[in-house]
């Protein structure tokens, strides 16, 4: 078995575990794995973007978040919208 096999096996009993004690229902053994599949393919996406948006930062293409500035920006917005907050 190759590593890259080994890897992807053990993060597969991980993830069965994971929805063992998370008390999820019964999934069969096809369910499990379109879920892992799933949540894979989820982490794939959420790992390309944060490399993108670590390599802007590297380059200096990027700022610390401003979250005073954020949390104005969507009051205003809100209150524009007439919804309470």
């Amino acid at each position: 078995m190759s590593t890259v096999q080994s890897t992807e096996f053990n993060q597969f009993c991980d993830f069965l575990v994971q929805i063992r004690n998370s008390g999820a229902a019964e999934l069969t053994p096809e369910q499990s794995v379109q879920r892992f599949r799933e949540e894979q393919e989820k982490l794939r996406i959420w790992n390309e973007r944060n490399a993108i948006s670590q390599a802007q930062a590297d380059r200096g293409e990027a700022k610390p978040l401003d979250f005073d500035a954020l949390w104005n920006r969507v009051s205003q917005r809100l209150a524009e919208r007439g919804v309470a907050k």
